[in-house]
């Protein structure tokens, strides 16, 4: 089966002054086509740095990724330069963190799609430009005549849309989201949630949407891939807390998030700090911070998984209930 976007083993070790450190390691992930896939973690877990390996942004100088990055079977990292240039936005496209803020002051909106469509195709017309164009705003619920605008006269949650426009100006079958509604109020967040969910359903976009908001992603996404420690320690489509079965750490997560709706609940921060990546324990990298550890958690690695749900922990493994509890002394 060919999947929009499928990780293999995927790997990112940082270059530093005392040599390299693995930021992600060994992630394996596929997407469906009419499928969201959250990201969820911590600061510093690995989530903005494997968008940007799966984009194939990380400088040669500044990283070594090995594994593979596959888009509608066609591996990235097998690509010459103009070959990617042409793969971006047209099969795989990405909106960044803080991307609202990336639009260039002194462009027109107009002009920042005209860009993005020549830069793919230069004999593209003026009037199909302007026509495009307006179809992709009205498409983000924006007024056609935004495109005579500049960045500076429209608002945060406009801004947003237009970018998000951008990424979909080329109609990809991926789309990547990284932390596309953190700066923006609550009201405006779910009118963006809202139509990213739409939009991915009328062109069955397969989406990684990055976030560190758990209980944000888990009102949108199909399923929830959880990172820590540059590892994938749970893909799970079931996200309630309150009977099912998950890792330590994403029960962590979801004890941390507060509630609107449902039971009252105290919120608890998971103990201790993300561990430091150049001194990873052989074995499971949540050791030092998990109330529910075993003997051998600290030097035995985590089972593998495969499939789209799995849960790599050895409490699961020997058939144990993973209690809510993730504070208190570790036993």
């Amino acid at each position: 089966m060919t999947y929009p976007l499928e990780l293999q083993q995927l790997r990112v070790f940082y270059r530093t002054r005392d040599g390299e450190v693995a930021a992600l390691r060994n992630v394996s992930l596929s997407i469906n086509a009419g499928e969201i896939v959250g990201l969820v973690g911590e600061s510093g877990s690995g989530k903005s740095t494997l968008g940007l390996a799966v984009m194939r942004l990380l400088k040669p100088s500044a990283a070594r990724v090995t594994g593979s990055v596959h888009v509608g079977g066609q591996d990235l990292y097998s690509l010459t330069d103009d070959a990617l240039r042409l793969t971006r936005w047209r099969h795989i496209a990405m909106v960044f963190q803080s991307s609202m803020n990336a639009l260039n002051p002194v462009l027109s909106v107009e002009s920042h799609f005209r860009d993005t469509f020549l830069a793919h195709d230069p004999t593209m017309r003026k009037s199909a430009i302007q026509t495009k164009t307006a179809e992709l705003l009205e498409l983000v619920r924006l007024n056609p005549a935004v495109a005579h605008n500049y960045p500076h006269e429209l608002s945060g949650g406009m801004r947003q849309r237009v970018v998000i426009a951008l990424a979909l100006a080329l109609n990809p079958s991926v789309l990547i989201l990284d932390e596309p509604t953190t700066a923006l109020d609550v009201v405006v967040q779910r009118a963006i949630l809202d139509q990213i969910r739409h939009i991915q359903q009328q062109r069955r976009l397969a989406v990684l949407f990055i976030t560190h908001d758990f209980m944000l992603v888990s009102s949108l996404a199909d399923r929830i891939a959880v990172l820590y420690a540059g590892e994938l320690m749970e893909v799970t489509a079931e996200v309630t807390g309150d009977t099912a079965l998950h890792h330590p750490y994403t029960k962590g997560l979801m004890r941390a998030a507060p509630r609107l709706l449902g039971t009252r609940v105290t919120i608890e921060s998971i103990p201790g700090e993300p561990p430091d990546m150049r001194t990873l324990p052989p074995g499971c990298p949540f050791y030092d911070r998990c109330s529910q550890r075993l003997p051998r958690c600290q030097k035995t690695p985590l089972p593998p998984r495969t499939g789209e749900t799995f849960i790599r922990c050895h409490l699961v493994d020997d058939s144990i209930t993973v209690h809510h509890d993730i504070g208190g002394d570790p036993s």
